[in-house]
């Protein structure tokens, strides 16, 4: 009796752990039985491709379009409410049972789960075509990295769960960090090498992982990761894809690198039913529901992303800030965008960041004018070490702003967020805000939780 408890507690905690989801939920075509199992599912190329489609499609929901862009934006000293007032996340004082961040942690452990799910139903079938099996495999691979790179950013030591199997998984510890990106690199290397080096296989549409994408978050992590030479390498991979990418000139709404397969998308997340984006049609509105905090202090007269990409509104105390509107679609079909997962500019401010690091000041010089003459700015002249990086940075915040977090992550790998978030106002500052609290109810449901210092 004591056996059955514990193997039933398991499972509900693992479902704590992933968030309730449903295989049947994330498929496209019509399968053979109501009754789902892996042998179904893996049985037949549809209905495979339908399960790593599945993958794709867990990521339309609120942590991806909507709380990675705006949580990690307040909790930075990038975004605030127009209202002016104050919340859980401009102060940085999160409880473990706040519901958002409790869905940001659920939702990137469902997509890990659908991702595990893909890559064990494929690996045990033997009825796929053979040439398919390492791309679905390598996609399912890749995406899991992607969610565990925002995961233990966010959380720092997480639990590494690489099985669908619930007595393995439900009362899994946390993994260090350190281990964490030991296996996002081992998944992004491997799905690197079977990953497409094009878009033909998804009607040139870029809403699949490639092996680009794959360099491209290698890129990243290899920057985060202090790995100067391998951040810049990967980054060239992808710069050099000349007949695939390149940086658009003239920032209108009809030639954005937010539109549908623009040159400069690496990889973007089709709604599916809608031809709107959430960015452009709930978060960052023509009402302003966000503003930039350092309004016009951020931006170099004349700089076009200034004139493109935000829009002036009137705050609750009748002062004018400048608010976030990238994506310009507001429930409308034209101009068609996507949420943009990754995009060329960013491989340009990592090789920059990544050439300095290494003393190579001309190649930074020449990678962050790219940034700077797309937004109709001078190139830089600056050659002081020092003066050169706090332009790199200034320029990922200019370039960057209301995505996927990045300020946030860009204060915690510099080693710049206790004093600039300590300093900004509104702030209730401490340094062990940089990690979120673990959600109570993963650390109610799983007693190998332990909580991050500070909740």
């Amino acid at each position: 009796m004591k056996n059955t408890s514990i193997k039933y507690t398991s499972i509900f905690s693992f479902f704590l752990l992933i968030g309730f989801t449903s295989c049947e939920e994330m498929l496209d075509v019509n399968l053979p039985s109501n009754e789902l199992s892996s042998v179904t599912i893996y049985a037949s190329d549809p209905t495979a491709e339908a399960a790593v489609n599945g993958i794709y499609q867990s990521m339309v929901a609120s942590t991806y379009y909507g709380s990675l862009h705006y949580v990690l934006g307040e909790t930075s000293d990038e975004l605030i409410l127009k209202t002016q007032l104050t919340n859980v996340y401009t102060t940085n004082e999160i409880p473990e049972t706040d519901g958002t961040t409790g869905t940001m942690w659920t939702e990137l452990y469902k997509t890990i789960y659908n991702a595990n799910s893909v890559i064990e139903g494929i690996s045990g079938s033997k009825t796929l075509t053979s040439t398919k099996t390492p791309r679905w495999i390598a996609e399912a691979k890749f995406l899991r990295a992607y969610c565990y790179f925002y995961l233990t950013n966010i959380w720092g030591d997480v639990p590494l769960v690489l099985t669908t199997n619930v007595d393995q998984s439900a009362l899994a510890p946390r993994t260090t960090q350190a281990e964490v990106y030991n296996q996002i690199l081992l998944d992004l290397t491997a799905a690197e090498a079977d990953l497409p080096v094009n878009y033909s296989n998804y009607n040139s549409q870029r809403i699949r992982a490639t092996k680009w994408a794959a360099d491209a978050l290698l890129a990243r992590v290899n920057l985060y990761l202090g790995k100067w030479s391998e951040a810049s390498a990967y980054a060239t991979s992808v710069i050099n894809q000349t007949a695939t990418y390149k940086m658009i000139t003239g920032l209108t709404s009809a030639n954005s690198p937010f539109i549908a397969d623009n040159t400069e998308a690496i990889l973007q997340i089709p709604y599916f039913t809608t031809a709107y984006t959430y960015e452009g049609a709930a978060l960052y509105t023509t009402a302003g529901t966000y503003m930039l905090r350092k309004g016009n202090t951020m931006f170099e007269t004349g700089d076009a992303r200034k004139t493109n990409w935000t829009i002036s509104v009137v705050a609750s105390d009748g002062s004018t800030f400048l608010a976030p509107r990238k994506y310009k679609n507001s429930y409308v079909a034209t101009p068609v965008e996507r949420s943009t997962v990754l995009r060329l500019a960013e491989l340009y401010l990592i090789r920059a960041e990544a050439k300095l690091k290494l003393n190579d000041i001309t190649g930074a010089q020449q990678d962050i004018n790219v940034i700077r003459n797309r937004a109709l700015l001078s190139s830089t002249t600056l050659t002081d070490p020092t003066q050169l990086a706090a332009l790199i940075s200034l320029e990922r915040e200019r370039e960057l702003f209301g995505e996927f977090g990045h300020r946030w992550f860009d204060l915690k790998r510099s080693g710049t967020i206790d004093q600039v978030l300590g300093a900004t106002a509104g702030k209730i500052w401490s340094s062990t805000d940089s990690l979120f609290p673990i959600p109570d109810t993963a650390i109610r449901s799983n007693p190998f939780l332990t909580q991050n210092s500070g909740y």
